[in-house]
């Protein structure tokens, strides 16, 4: 049995669904009432940073350790230091880094996990584009730079042309595709050498014939001269 305060002991009783024959597991309605509580609301992407701290194994559960856990990272035992601890996350989530300690990093890793369904390996198209609006819009991270807008081109690339499933490795390589894109939206980092997932490399293509800068604008260019 993981040890943990008195004061999170009873934080987490509170909102287990079936205390006496699962008392290690927050469900669905125990989770919605301590966001209730929080006062996080389903629509803002700070609910997966929430989550992502708390260890949430998926979007409806928490468990006890994972919960135990949160609370000592966040130095918040109760509701209301766990309250006092969002300001923090809402404010760090829009920085975009690949550190393994950045608030980003980790809500983006972890949401993968959380809009998996029992069994599946991969996310639904429709799930993956609902969380890249989540996390890679504001009050998230923007994707987008001053003659691109990346989060637009990537949605309609997805679903017009991409149409399948996202795996994990498109997943986590997608974010590295955004932090540098932000840093150098010229694609000077970009090789067709480098060992891109096909979804990033065709999504290259796509963004280039929409700027103008791939081989139908080069050509349009020489025509216009």
């Amino acid at each position: 049995m993981p040890s943990y305060t008195a004061t999170q002991k009873t934080a987490i009783g509170q909102f287990t669904d079936n205390p006496k024959d699962d008392p290690d597991t927050i469900g669905v309605e125990g989770s919605m009432r301590y966001l209730g509580d929080l006062g996080v609301s389903l629509e803002e992407p700070v609910l997966l940073a929430v989550l992502t701290e708390l260890e949430a194994p998926t979007m409806g559960e928490l468990t006890r350790q994972g919960f135990v856990d949160g609370c000592k990272r966040l130095r918040a035992p109760d509701i209301p230091t766990q309250k006092s601890a969002l300001p923090k996350l809402r404010t760090d989530l829009p920085l975009a880094s690949l550190s393994p300690a950045s608030v980003f990093h980790r809500t983006y890793k972890h949401a993968f996990r959380l809009g998996l369904s029992p069994g599946q390996r991969t996310l639904p198209l429709d799930t993956a584009v609902e969380y890249f609006k989540l996390l890679l819009s504001p009050p998230a991270l923007a994707w987008n730079t001053p003659t691109t807008p990346w989060l637009d081109f990537w949605i309609t690339y997805l679903t017009e042309n991409w149409k399948k499933a996202i795996s994990k490795d498109v997943w986590e390589q997608t974010e590295v595709f955004v932090v540098k894109s932000l840093e150098d939206e010229s694609m000077g980092w970009w090789s067709e050498e480098g060992a891109w997932p096909s979804c990033l490399d065709e999504f290259v293509e796509f963004v280039k014939e929409r700027t103008g800068k791939g081989k139908g604008g080069e050509e349009r260019e020489e025509t216009e001269l």
